[in-house]
């Protein structure tokens, strides 16, 4: 997998954790179906939409882990600093990037039997 992650410019896994991008926000989720972990980054400069009712911002995202395909829906609302105040998501559940680092390695450990 790290080899098309070459090939294409995608990032791995790990290196999500210690990105020092200013522009970008990683999410950590894992898959309510076949548990899988998913590090997704976010452009702050161009994902994120202004919400001209209430002066912050919201994101919404659709993701889909690499295992059964099923699409999760993220939902984060921000404040107009930039901070998260709210966020859901469904058919799976968002981590910390403690959890992640966890949840990737017990995943990897399984598929790995």
């Amino acid at each position: 997998m790290s080899f098309l992650r070459k090939i294409f410019g995608g990032t791995d896994s790990s290196s999500a954790l210690d990105s020092a991008d200013p522009n970008a926000l990683w999410l950590y989720v894992q898959c309510g179906k076949c548990g899988a972990p998913v590090a997704i980054r976010v452009d702050k400069r161009n994902d994120i939409s202004t919400d001209y009712e209430t002066g912050g911002r919201y994101l919404r995202k659709e993701i889909m882990d690499s295992t059964c395909f099923q699409l999760m829906y993220a939902d984060v609302r921000f404040d107009a600093n930039g901070n998260i105040t709210e966020q859901t998501i469904e058919r799976g559940k968002f981590l910390t990037p403690e959890e992640y680092k966890r949840a990737l390695a017990e995943f990897e450990a399984k598929r790995a039997k």
